[in-house]
């Protein structure tokens, strides 16, 4: 089996069996108006980071203008191209008749075979160790050197193999001949397609695992949302997580402990628990939406509830009464059915149930998790002011919840 190489990106290399493979080319097919390149820069970091070269072969842009994109995302390659981990292919310039002052230049950058040239020669300058090789991109590579193109793709599937190298490929998805289409998906070992959605104004962007040759054990077809951050790269992004439950469960804890920042609305020194977190997680980014706990909101429950992708119930275990309001609040916010995860607060008090017992009395399935969750120092607890949960049991319900919703 082929050696396997993590993309930095953790539930794409989930659907991937693992990750990327060497000798394999992988295709990042873009839908027009989706920026692919952040997925082949962290990817690129990644393998660099991990004692391969890397070669990045680009017909859409001068080699100054990728380490600006590279380094706007908050990574920096200087020292790799300084030692030669890192070589440039300049297929770009000569395309608009320009200068070019990197060591590897195609000089007619028209004709594909040229570029091949460039492509052996680089290789032979990594020499024996793995080599991580992008190319920006295939649709340029079409539309300036013609569709009989594509035929070099098994010419340097091979090089691949003589070399021990990975390709990843950009490629964004322009109004093709189907021929053309069904080609590059032949042509590619692996397919992670970069979509998007328009949900009234709010523009949804996710990948899907489309293809992978070299495992079964894949989430093909699973459509999973992304968010490009600068810095920060490519990260699985969760618009809306619910965070309900009755008054003085511990929602507001809950949100302002997950998050690495963290907002309340709060009413004559109350929280009305209309909080708002940001969790930046485990290559995951989700925003958290707490609902308030008393009955008198319980109108704009349906409201708070819309378009969430999960729900976080935050029960407090010393408090049995509490806990059919609970089962009523994800009803009234339209939340029965989501992927949802039950927070059992105060854990470690005196008098706390068991997750057995608040799952018999709020007769929940067994798919439902039901976690135990405690103040990090019980000292410091104000009353009026949100707690510090420990980071360990805050982390066991994102990770459960975050499993059930990708």
């Amino acid at each position: 089996m082929s050696e396997i190489h993590t993309t930095n990106i953790p539930q794409l290399d989930k659907f991937l069996g693992g990750g990327l493979r060497t000798n394999s080319i992988t295709l990042l097919w873009a839908c027009p108006g989706i920026d692919n390149t952040p997925f082949t820069y962290q990817m690129l970091i990644q393998e660099l980071e991990s004692g391969s070269s890397c070669i990045y072969i680009s017909q859409s842009k001068m080699s100054s203008v990728v380490e600006s994109e590279i380094e706007h995302y908050g990574w920096n390659i200087e020292d790799y191209r300084n030692r030669g981990d890192f070589i440039f292919i300049d297929a770009y310039s000569s395309l608009i008749n320009a200068h070019s002052d990197d060591e590897f230049f195609v000089s007619n950058a028209r004709e594909v075979e040229e570029i091949t040239k460039a492509l052996k020669k680089a290789l032979d300058a990594t020499g024996s160790k793995h080599t991580f090789v992008v190319y920006d991109s295939i649709s340029t590579m079409i539309d300036h050197c013609g569709e009989k193109s594509m035929d070099e793709l098994k010419i340097w599937k091979k090089l691949f193999e003589e070399n021990n190298a990975t390709g990843a490929f950009l490629f964004t998805e322009w109004p093709y001949d189907d021929d053309v289409l069904d080609r590059l998906r032949v042509a590619a070992d692996a397919i992670v397609e970069l979509k998007a959605i328009e949900e009234k104004v709010i523009l949804r962007e996710f990948f899907v695992v489309s293809k992978v040759d070299w495992s079964e054990k894949t989430g093909k077809g699973v459509s999973v949302p992304f968010k490009i951050s600068a810095p920060g790269g490519v990260s699985v992004y969760i618009p809306k997580i619910l965070v309900t439950g009755a008054f003085n469960a511990g929602k507001s804890s809950f949100v302002h402990s997950a998050s690495t920042r963290a907002v309340s609305v709060d009413r004559v020194g109350t929280t009305v628990a209309l909080d708002h977190g940001r969790v930046e997680y485990a290559g995951f980014t989700a925003d958290l939406f707490g609902t308030p706990g008393q009955e008198r909101f319980d109108p704009i429950l349906k409201q708070l509830g819309g378009e969430s992708l999960g729900v976080i119930a935050v029960v407090d275990s010393t408090n049995p009464d509490k806990l059919p309001r609970v089962k009523e609040m994800l009803i009234k916010s339209k939340s029965a059915g989501l992927p949802c995860v039950i927070a059992a607060n105060k854990a470690d008090l005196p008098g706390a149930l068991s997750p057995d017992e608040i799952r018999t009395k709020m007769m929940i399935p067994e798919t439902v998790h039901v976690i135990p969750v405690r103040v990090k120092d019980l000292s410091e607890v104000r009353e009026g002011s949100p707690a510090e949960l420990r980071e360990e049991d805050v982390h066991r319900v994102l990770d459960s919840l975050f499993a059930s919703i990708v």
